[in-house]
């Protein structure tokens, strides 16, 4: 990304990071609260099987395929000088899906879809990642064309 200065580029990989491991916690520990909520339980395999809830099970599954594909990521970001940087990369795309996936979980089937805050915060993470992903595509689009 030539068109940001190193020392700001450190401290994007920083934020970068912490961002991911955040969401990766917070989608782990909303799992593991399931199997003790009250209102709707959720036993041990309809937290780590997609498809397999009672409750909403398309939608449910698609935040269990979320959270698998982040867990990916962090793996192969463990692994990243076994599989190859060319590997990790792919594997590293994962999280556009799974971004969608994950916010369509949460929309159609978070306890507080219907209250307009939460509205907004999803409404701004999805125009942040669109606006990334152009800048993104942009950038890159950029570069190609410059090597012509």
């Amino acid at each position: 990304m030539g068109f940001i200065s190193k020392s700001i580029g450190r401290y994007l990989l920083i934020a970068h990071q912490t961002a991911g491991w955040f969401a990766f916690l917070l989608a782990f520990f909303h799992g593991f609260l399931l199997y003790f909520d009250d209102y709707q339980p959720f036993s041990i395999l309809e937290i780590f099987i997609p498809f397999q809830s009672k409750y909403q099970p398309i939608f449910t599954g698609l935040g269990i395929i979320s959270f698998y594909s982040m867990f990916l990521i962090f793996l192969s970001t463990d692994l990243l000088k076994q599989v190859g940087r060319n590997v990790w990369k792919i594997i590293h795309l994962l999280i556009l899906p799974s971004f969608i996936l994950a916010s369509l979980h949460g929309f159609f089937i978070g306890s507080d879809t219907d209250e307009t805050w939460s509205k907004i915060v999803y409404a701004s993470a999805i125009f942040v990642f669109l606006l990334l992903n152009f800048f993104r595509f942009f950038a890159k689009s950029k570069k190609m064309f410059e090597n012509y």
